[in-house]
């Protein structure tokens, strides 16, 4: 080989080097920033559990949108879709499904002007089956029995 070879195949050996070496640098701070997004998050007390499952059963309390959480987790569905499915208006479902997101119970996907929804909440789906349970063995809780209160 000669000395102007070796020398040009040196230098793009350095370069590739501290190339790398950049490289692995910023993939270790990934991987350490990662892990500390990992990190478990500190206890809630159990008055913000219960604050959050009252806003995630609430979510679901809507007929319409316990209805539509259904339809969804048989997979993604449009705003139009469902709209005709609930016989509701396209802004009624709009609003419905805009709860629905903001629960982290469904979720949204853009592909041009449409929006596709699909139901990923485990949470959501163990809530459905476990309604879908009880129906299936007649145990839903009835209508409250007695005088109404005014």
């Amino acid at each position: 080989m000669t000395k102007k070879l070796t020398t040009a195949i040196l230098r793009r050996l350095h370069t590739g080097t501290i190339a790398m070496a950049s490289y692995l640098r910023q993939r270790l701070a990934e991987i350490q920033a990662d892990l500390a997004l990992r990190r478990p998050a500190k206890r809630l007390t159990f008055r913000e559990q219960v604050a959050i499952a009252t806003r995630f059963l609430t979510a679901l309390g809507n007929a319409k949108r316990l209805l539509a959480t259904v339809h969804l987790i048989d997979g993604e569905r449009t705003v139009s879709d469902l709209a005709d499915l609930l016989d509701l208006s396209h802004s009624a479902m709009c609003q419905h499904l805009t709860l629905l997101v903001e629960q982290g119970i469904v979720e949204c996907r853009a592909e041009g002007t449409w929006r596709y929804y699909s139901c990923k909440s485990e949470d959501a789906k163990a809530v459905i089956w476990l309604l879908d349970g009880l129906a299936e063995n007649n145990m839903l809780p009835g209508p409250p029995s007695g005088p109404r209160r005014p």
